[in-house]
């Protein structure tokens, strides 16, 4: 299938390592120029120079704290001297710093998730908007989770899937308002995924149950495989393949909507 992405600019968040990280390199791989951020550069560096080594496609890396407004806006200064364009923004930044439950949680956890997670993309969307504007192939894709709209039944982390919930009610009514421009808004909610955050849950669970990571990983990766219809986890490439699908021509008439990611674990037949 021909995507129709060569040529295109993609601005992926959060992407030195996990999801973002496999995003970027989808993208690249289908043609898309790419635009890759987040706190390590160290780690940017070293995904710059392996799609350099691999694609031949333009590659921008900036440093930045997607809390911090005044780094964004540094960042979308360097974006207009180096880049001029952006065609597909992928908002994917999102971290759990503190895992717990609601009795574990301060306000200032609350507030720090929906920072990084909710406030993220807005900023993120914000600064993009001007070049999405020009673009004749304008693409938003937010990467949410399947928490957002289906929290765990074990009640943990709940200041993260109600940012990840606001993320989902963000996309449709951008796709509401921003359908006057041409520019698509859609969200991904992918259930657990063997890479990006999950060896941070994993090494949580052995601190919390005193076993090592080896056998907390094991319990983990069953117990999850056994939700799912197809009795396995989503890799951090399904959600990329995903994405470049929304990004492409294919995908003109797909807007407001939130795909389900996450092997038939979702409960509703919605």
């Amino acid at each position: 299938m021909e995507l129709n992405l060569e040529g295109r600019t993609a601005l992926i968040t959060g992407s030195s390592r996990g999801v973002g990280r496999a995003i970027a390199l989808c993208l690249a791989g289908e043609g898309s120029n790419v635009i890759v951020c987040g706190r390590n550069y160290n780690q940017l560096l070293t995904l710059e120079d392996k799609i350099i080594g691999e694609h031949n496609v333009v590659v921008g890396s900036y440093e930045v704290d997607a809390t911090n407004p005044e780094s964004i806006d540094k960042m979308f200064r360097g974006i207009s001297r180096d880049i001029g364009s952006i065609d597909i923004l992928v908002n994917n930044v999102g971290n759990i710093e503190t895992l717990g439950k609601f009795e574990d949680l301060t306000d200032k956890d609350w507030q720090r998730s929906f920072e990084i997670t909710f406030m993220s993309a807005v900023r993120f969307i914000r600064a993009s908007l001007p070049y999405l504007k020009r673009s004749n192939q304008a693409r938003i894709i937010n990467i949410s989770s399947l928490s957002g709209h289906q929290p765990s039944l074990s009640g943990f982390n709940p200041h993260y899937s109600v940012a990840k919930a606001g993320i989902i009610n963000l996309t449709k009514n951008l796709a509401n308002d921003f359908g006057r421009y041409g520019i698509t808004v859609n969200t991904i909610c992918p259930s657990t995924l063997a890479g990006g955050g999950w060896v941070n849950n994993v090494i949580d669970r052995a601190k919390r149950e005193g076993i090592s990571t080896e056998k907390s990983e094991k319990i983990m990766r069953r117990e999850e495989s056994k939700k799912s219809p197809l009795g396995k986890i989503g890799e951090l490439e399904n959600v990329a393949d995903k994405v470049a699908y929304l990004a492409s021509s294919k995908a003109e008439f797909e807007t407001g909507n939130c795909y389900n990611l996450d092997g038939g674990i979702t409960r509703s037949i919605l």
